[in-house]
């Protein structure tokens, strides 16, 4: 018969577990919401509207894509009823096409405002945006900070673990 100590930190397990997949299933349940995303696109030195651009967005956990319809003559754009969640944004217009580095969130009910200043590279064929983001997110968004941040976690359950377990008694009586 197994002791009540030892079957502890399985019990803790599977109590977190069910937790967490309730909680999922939760998410689920309420449905996917929508948001909007709206802004203005420029030149570099962001004075000067371009019209005609396509903005173009990739949800990265579904690769769901949305594509707006052209912007206006003062370089607005709109795109309605996005799912929400985390999207990779491109930009394609007469000069050629941008990639944006940032990623852009879009929340439930809400409508996130973004501007972008686009950069033309010296060749003229593909630029990205003026956006840049610090060192330590472009660190924590490679791979290796991916793994990192992953080692990290495993560590920690584990540290957990050790945490809740008890120590077995040493008896000459045992069996």
């Amino acid at each position: 018969m197994k002791k009540i100590s030892k079957s502890k930190p399985t019990a803790i397990l599977l109590i977190f577990s069910f937790i967490f997949l309730y909680s999922i299933y939760d998410l689920r349940a309420q449905g996917v919401s929508k948001g909007n995303l709206m802004g203005s696109i420029y030149d570099e030195g962001g004075t000067t509207p371009i019209e005609g651009a396509v903005v173009k967005l990739r949800n990265i956990s579904t690769g769901e894509g949305y594509e707006s319809s052209e912007s206006d003559n003062s370089g607005f754009f709109k795109l309605k009823d996005i799912d929400e969640g985390l999207y990779i944004i491109g930009i394609s217009t007469r000069e050629g096409d941008f990639n944006v580095p940032n990623l852009v969130g879009i929340k439930a009910n809400k409508t996130a405002n973004v501007t972008f200043n686009l950069t033309l590279t010296r060749e003229g064929q593909q630029g990205n945006t003026r956006a840049k983001q610090s060192g330590l997110a472009k660190f924590f968004l490679s791979p290796i900070g991916i793994a990192i941040i992953a080692g990290a976690s495993a560590a920690i359950f584990y540290g957990i673990v050790k945490l809740t377990e008890k120590e077995a008694e040493v008896s000459p009586f045992k069996r």
